[in-house]
């Protein structure tokens, strides 16, 4: 929906662009918008402020109407009836370039990883910022904690983090392709390379597949990894990109399920939903470390991207 004021043109609105270019076209129309900015005024008051005829005046205000710029309404003013004029666009925008319609547009999102809206964890658990610990650690209060959106290493032995973020697909667009991207690896006493898990992923509470995570990473430094987080744990994981898309749906481009984009239901909400889990009963319940920007090896957070 367009904004207050602000008249949005292209080339598809050929006859609003013609009547707009043609209003705005004659020096004094452009006087009128500029003198009515100000205060609302009558067509007489405006021809005489201008030293024009009222004839004119009534004219140029009729073409800048018609144009959108301008509106007006009929008032009684001692006992006579007025034209009152007053600007309803005050910044007009026009864009030339055609529309292609078989060139997919990007919408994206980086979403902290301590902007989770529920939690479910069980110890080993806990969250870093890049400063220190936040709350107690293997205390799954700590989830609770109003300063963990300053996260950037979260950890649990298993349970889960749920996230409700506002859907960046624009209005009246249709989505191609949902990617959901994060640095995640298992979650191990201290580290093990070779510690298996398998992560579970769900967005707007269908099931997207599991990642399965060979390790906990710890052998060395992670590239940003904060400089208070001790060696011997957990340093960087692995980037992992679950995608959805008309064909089904991928974890770092393996086809994993039939589950299609439309079966999501992107474009019927205003928040999209996901949430990376670490099930009790799964073959291979070895946690999770989700990383954030300040830590790992990948200076990012969760990002998610949507093609339309």
């Amino acid at each position: 929906m367009p904004s207050p004021g602000l008249l949005e043109l292209n080339s598809q609105h050929k006859e609003l662009l013609c009547k707009t270019a043609r209003a705005l076209s004659v020096p004094i129309r452009i006087d009128i918008v500029s003198l009515l900015h100000h205060s609302a005024l009558s067509v007489q008051e405006v021809a005489e402020a201008l030293g024009i005829p009222k004839s004119s005046a009534g004219v140029h205000i009729r073409m800048l109407e018609e144009a959108g710029i301008l509106s007006t309404q009929r008032k009684i003013i001692d006992g006579t009836s007025h034209k009152i004029c007053q600007v309803e666009k005050y910044l007009v925008t026009i864009n030339l370039r055609s529309a292609v319609p078989s060139i997919n547009q990007v919408s994206s999102l980086s979403i902290p990883i301590g902007s989770y809206t529920d939690c479910y964890a069980i110890f080993p658990c806990g969250l870093i910022s890049e400063r220190g610990f936040i709350g107690i650690e293997d205390d799954p209060g700590a989830f609770f904690h109003f300063d963990r959106m300053q996260a950037q290493l979260i950890w649990m032995a298993h349970g889960f983090l749920e996230y409700k973020v506002p859907n960046p697909l624009p209005r009246h667009k249709q989505c191609k392709q949902l990617s959901l991207s994060m640095e995640l690896c298992s979650e191990a006493p201290g580290f093990d390379e070779e510690y298996p898990s398998d992560i579970y992923m769900t967005i707007n509470d269908r099931s997207c597949g599991h990642y399965h995570s060979p390790g906990d990473y710890g052998a060395r430094r992670g590239i940003y990894t904060p400089d208070f987080w001790q060696s011997g744990l957990t340093q960087y994981g692995k980037l992992v990109t679950w995608q959805v898309n008309q064909e089904g749906t991928y974890i770092n481009s393996e086809r994993v399920s039939s589950l299609s984009i439309e079966e999501l239901g992107i474009e019927s909400e205003s928040y999209i939903k996901f949430r990376i889990e670490s099930r009790k009963s799964s073959k291979c319940c070895g946690g999770f470390n989700l990383f954030g920007e300040k830590a790992g090896d990948y200076d990012q957070s969760i990002v998610l991207t949507l093609e339309h």
